[in-house]
């Protein structure tokens, strides 16, 4: 870490390709928080630690950004310094307006609430948090939220105070998004595996191109004979769809046998499995695998969370050929109110998903679902150079291929009126 050390008491990370104070600070807050963790902090020399706290006072003479004023609270904390009071002065950040907000701009507000907590406990204090305003923020986006943001908002209601019943939502997701070796994957994440490639192939084929695809096989056909390979059940399915859709084979025993175990298939369905049936259904269909119908519990339609998970299940049983099978207590009318109302979700996927299940269920593409879809969709297209991509959303602007698939798919549902397909993309797909 020394050779990270400039002379002015702030560390440089080259990476950043930027030498400015934001840059520099937060360079300088990820260098403590390594020395600390590394227990490598309380020897750092007396000098060294005088110009660094030298250099971070002169930073927080000045007004600036919540996160740098966080930056700058936890890195005063780590030294043993006292936090400067123009720090702890800072107010929390608003919440009477967060049922207004668009979904990005609930994201930024709890960074900035993150970033308000860091600053009173490093000066020692309980955080003013209203917690009556975030807690439902938990419960509602529990099943949803991407693990940063939801890393940010059980941070803020622990230094709250918030009893431990708050946090049951969160660790139900986790357990639910637990494999077998006992890791948790983040079902949000696509990037460079089976997963992300059967997307891949998924818009390849809403696009109308073709899927043959030799390199694909080939990295394929390396992992299957890696000793790395994952055999837990779903990873095994995975490559057996993307082997059905990529060469083209018959369907294996190996994916018949996968798609009937309710250990890889669930075969009820609730509230808190219906992404895994929902994503699990989808691979069984690409791997040319029946799948049957599931008991599907009734759950009420009260918040974003659970009319995601209803669309989830119109969605799933739409995909594997069932959509005579959605149940009574998931109708279009019920579904209404959460197509119309985009800021209520935390992601671009979810509220796709909920609009194509309206769709499914005989929902018309009205004057009011289209202003909704051209606040909650149209303006997540797009990242540089990858035009016709979509953006996750709720404060993330990565572009995802399963945020593209969902749009996609919606729009050749609604025969491409929303004009989201790239372009040359016939209606049919060819």
């Amino acid at each position: 870490m020394n050779g990270l050390r400039a002379e002015g008491g702030w560390y440089v990370d080259s990476a950043l390709g930027d030498d400015g104070d934001p840059a520099r600070l937060g360079s300088t807050w990820a260098a403590l928080e390594v020395l600390n963790a590394l227990g490598r902090l309380d020897s750092l020399p007396a000098a060294d630690r005088a110009s660094t706290a030298v250099w971070l006072r002169s930073l927080a003479r000045s007004s600036r950004p919540l996160d740098q004023s966080g930056a700058l609270a936890r890195s005063f904390q780590l030294l043993k310094e006292p936090v400067p009071g123009t720090l702890t002065r800072i107010a929390e950040p608003r919440t009477d307006d967060f049922a207004h907000l668009t979904a990005d701009a609930r994201a930024n507000r709890l960074a900035d609430t993150y970033s308000y907590v860091l600053i009173q406990e490093a000066a020692g204090k309980r955080p003013g948090v209203n917690r009556q305003a975030w807690e439902p923020v938990l419960r509602d986006g529990a099943e949803a939220l991407p693990y940063e943001q939801l890393y940010q908002l059980v941070h803020v209601l622990k230094g709250a105070g918030s009893p431990q019943a708050v946090f049951s939502p969160v660790l139900k997701r986790l357990d639910g998004e637990r494999l077998d070796d006992g890791t948790v994957r983040d079902s949000d994440a696509y990037l460079g595996n089976p997963d992300a490639s059967l997307f891949v192939q998924r818009l390849r084929a809403l696009a109308g191109w073709s899927r043959k695809d030799p390199r694909l096989l080939a990295a394929l056909e390396c992992e299957e004979k890696s000793e790395d390979a994952s055999q837990e059940g779903s990873e095994r399915l995975n490559r057996a769809a993307l082997r059905k859709v990529t060469a083209s084979s018959d369907t294996s025993d190996q994916a018949r046998q996968l798609c009937m175990d309710p250990q890889v298939l669930p075969m009820t369905v609730t509230e808190q499995n219906a992404t895994q049936w929902q994503r699990t259904t989808l691979n069984c269909a690409d791997a040319g695998a029946s799948t049957g119908v599931p008991k599907i519990a009734a759950w009420r339609l009260d918040m974003p969370a659970l009319a995601e998970a209803a669309a989830t299940v119109v969605v799933g049983l739409a995909d594997s050929g069932r959509q005579d099978s959605v149940p009574s207590w998931i109708t279009a009318d019920a579904l209404r109110q959460w197509a119309q109302n985009p800021d209520r979700f935390t992601s671009v996927y979810g509220y796709a998903l909920v609009v194509r299940a309206y769709s499914l269920l005989g929902g018309g593409l009205d004057t009011a679902l289209r202003d909704a879809l051209g606040r909650g969709l149209t303006p997540y297209k797009g990242c540089p150079g990858l035009p016709d991509l979509f953006q996750v959303g709720g404060g993330d602007a990565a572009c995802d291929l399963k945020t593209t698939w969902a749009v996609w798919t919606l729009d050749r549902q609604l025969d491409s009126a929303m004009g989201w397909l790239p372009a040359g993309t016939t209606k049919n797909g060819k």
